[in-house]
């Protein structure tokens, strides 16, 4: 799972721009022309027919900046692409995804040596004030390097161990669901699943949910899962506050109510029928922000969004455990058996 993760983290993949991501997929799985392409861009592998519909959702995308200018000195003007806090922009090694290939970059800071405000080294710089420096002193010069507005942008990238089961990179939002749903697929392929099941990595969900609104609309399944990150409240130094946290390590969370959506009664007691059967370790949580079940459940679906337990969310150092990947992928496995069984019944 650390070798998936980290060939998935290191992939760009900025919101409308998943190529690289759904091109590994494809290869890694093995899946020659079983899949299809919609025209938003989701990656949909589809088998069996009938009742139930299964789908199983994780979204490709990361957080990132577009290149929004280039200014007469060479430098870069960006955009934010999806929640990107300014505070952690300052002083960072960045990539930019051209056609010619990626091109290094960093996002510098004002030494100290050059303040005159002693209040200035506490102040947030707000992102419009900031630029990508590629090493160039023209407009012309970074043109050369095939540099063009609209161009993505990736924070530095790469994935660390940090103690004994828990891995730190950029991007692991989603790219830990996309690993939970490739291997759910492996391991369901070797299992009897009755009715139609449909394993799709969506795109743009950064932006506004776009992909799993077309899914939505267009497969229109009787249950999803959404295999996504929660934000965990067991960082060390980080108050709690008033919402029930994930804490790493104490398995995957069942995400019951978060800004935009309630998970299903019904799916959320069956998760729990499995987990204890199966042994598998369980949270409930209470979350901010949403995911793509909002989008899926406005459409009539029953929806349940699994999350594995994230420190430092939308950050460069984003932290999972690995223990509650592999007992994510296990849930999911009995579940889809459950549902299956179920409902045919």
């Amino acid at each position: 799972m650390f070798e998936l993760l980290s060939e998935l983290s290191s992939l760009p993949g900025v919101s409308g721009s998943e190529k690289p991501v759904r091109d590994y997929i494809i290869s890694n799985l093995g899946l020659g022309k079983d899949y299809r392409i919609d025209n938003i861009g989701n990656l949909i592998v589809e088998r069996g027919t009938g009742q139930p519909h299964i789908a199983l959702v994780a979204h490709m995308d990361e957080v990132g900046l577009l290149v929004s200018k280039i200014e007469g000195d060479g430098s870069l003007r960006f955009r934010k692409v999806g929640g990107v806090d300014d505070r952690i922009l300052i002083s960072r090694k960045v990539m930019v995804q051209t056609a010619k290939g990626p091109i290094n970059g960093v996002v510098g800071i004002k030494p100290p040596h050059l303040m005159t405000d002693p209040d200035e080294m506490r102040k947030s710089i707000s992102f419009e004030k900031l630029r990508i420096d590629v090493g160039t002193r023209s407009r012309k010069e970074t043109e050369a390097l095939g540099i063009k507005v609209l161009d993505t942008v990736t924070l530095e990238k790469g994935l660390i161990r940090l103690g004994k089961d828990l891995v730190v990179g950029r991007a692991l939002d989603d790219r830990v669901g996309c690993a939970v749903l490739m291997e759910v697929c492996r391991e369901l392929k070797k299992k009897k699943v009755k009715g139609r099941l449909s394993c799709v990595w969506s795109v743009q969900e950064e932006m506004g949910l776009r992909g799993g609104k077309v899914i939505a609309h267009t497969l229109s399944p009787d249950y999803v899962i959404v295999l996504d990150t929660c934000s965990s409240g067991d960082s060390p130094g980080l108050d709690e506050g008033h919402l029930q946290p994930a804490v790493l390590g104490n398995g995957p969370a069942l995400r019951l109510f978060d800004s935009l959506s309630i998970a299903s009664p019904v799916l959320r007691e069956m998760a729990w029928k499995v987990a204890r059967s199966g042994k598998i370790p369980l949270q409930e949580i209470v979350a901010g922000g949403s995911t793509d079940a909002t989008a899926v459940q406005e459409t009539g679906s029953a929806v349940l969004p699994i999350g594995v337990g994230m420190r430092n969310t939308h950050s460069t150092t984003e932290t999972v455990s690995l223990k509650d990947i592999g007992n994510a992928v296990k849930l999911v496995v009995a579940l889809v058996q459950k549902m299956s069984d179920e409902r045919a019944r």
